[in-house]
């Protein structure tokens, strides 16, 4: 999930934003989502993303800790759910994607479900990004606490005689 975190910060906002041009269903939320939902979604999901790997790069192996690549997963899982569902108006080619693919009769579906997963997405988007900072401040917690054993030197011929002489 943290390899995939940074380029699924960018396309995830994308599909919320313009997804629903790919299906043939446009209209005027395109333009509005993309001055509001999708720059507040790319903002959230990409400084998560950033903060998540950097972080993973100090783990061995590489990767997040399982509830924040969980966490990852159900953002992509609402954030898919959410472009999916959400319905678009104002042209004789509105709907949502899910009214492209299954007709006109679904699109009060997709209305009612785009709102909970919307909000679930930004609410995950937000849970995410306060996972990654105290995923970060543990770690660092971690690195400060950890013990530092001494580094045996071996004897040196002239460490030897200096030690001897003192």
């Amino acid at each position: 999930m943290t390899a995939i975190s940074i380029p699924m910060a960018i396309v995830m906002p994308l599909w919320v934003t313009a997804g629903r041009i790919l299906f043939g269903v446009e209209g005027q939320l395109v333009p509005i989502f993309a001055l509001t939902a999708g720059p507040v979604l790319a903002v959230l999901m990409l400084t998560a993303a950033v903060k998540i790997t950097v972080q993973a790069k100090a783990r061995r192996p590489f990767g997040a800790p399982l509830k924040t690549s969980l966490l990852l997963l159900g953002n992509y899982v609402l954030a898919g759910a959410f472009g999916f569902f959400v319905p678009d108006f104002g042209t004789p080619a509105s709907g949502s994607v899910l009214s492209g693919l299954a007709g006109e009769d679904v699109l009060g579906y997709s209305a009612a479900l785009a709102n909970p997963f919307g909000i679930a997405t930004l609410f995950i988007s937000v849970v995410v990004l306060v996972r990654a900072f105290r995923d970060a401040a543990a770690t660092r917690q971690d690195q400060v606490s950890a013990t530092v054993l001494p580094v045996p030197w071996p004897e040196w011929p002239e460490r030897s005689a200096r030690a001897a002489s003192r």
